[in-house]
């Protein structure tokens, strides 16, 4: 499928872990309503299988992001969010989200339900409990860093309080998210070397653009 579309969505999912982390903990200690937060099975977050045309559409987009890479060209290649979902619901690189992830770009935002395990998180209570929740947020990419701007988010039907959307809290949701990115990018020099040739990331109207750089 290309290293753009595995390391992008790939950020997508960490950052919404990062948001359901923020969430489930911060809730956690503030008012105690873990249980109401989190579920012990997940939920079924469905994607309408995508046809071949779909499918095969998501593909072209991608040999162009990759073909300039290889030949060390600037363009701009724009994926809806259906060319995402085809690319989740029929890759075999994201086989384990297929039912348990979303994703809707619409007013230069993005949307992404997802039901996700929380065992990843070192508390007792979450062990064995699922975050099945929605995350809204802006979405940008520029000189190898990630900016999101949440909008709002919810757990179990219940909202982020909005003093969380604070100037600390999204400081540090991007200080995680980026520390995460870099790390997974130090893990493999080939996802390391593709993104050095990746200029923007960004979100306009119901498309998210990307642009390439020649190095």
């Amino acid at each position: 499928m290309g290293c753009f579309a595995r390391g992008c969505l790939t950020v997508l999912v960490v950052g919404f872990l990062l948001i359901a982390g923020v969430i489930a903990g911060g809730w956690f200690i503030l008012s105690k309503t873990i249980n109401n937060l989190t579920s012990t099975a997940p939920a079924d977050v469905r994607i309408e299988q995508p046809s071949e045309a779909q499918f095969q559409a998501a593909e072209k987009s991608l040999a162009q992001v990759n073909q300039a890479i290889a030949n060390n060209q600037e363009t701009t290649v724009e994926f809806t969010s259906a060319d995402l979902n085809a690319l989740l619901a029929r890759d075999e690189d994201f086989k384990d989200l297929r039912g348990r992830a979303r994703i809707e770009i619409a007013d230069s935002m993005i949307t992404i339900a997802l039901s996700v395990p929380l065992d990843y998180i070192r508390w007792r209570r979450l062990k064995r409990r699922w975050f099945n929740g929605t995350a809204r947020f802006g979405l940008a990419y520029s000189s190898g860093q990630f900016r999101l701007d949440l909008e709002s988010a919810e757990a179990g039907g219940h909202h982020l309080p909005g003093r969380l959307l604070s100037g600390t809290f999204m400081s540090s949701l991007n200080d995680g998210l980026n520390e995460s990115f870099q790390e997974w990018l130090r893990g493999d020099g080939t996802e390391e070397n593709f993104w050095k040739h990746v200029k923007t990331v960004s979100l306009a109207g119901d498309k998210m653009v990307v642009t390439t750089k020649a190095r």
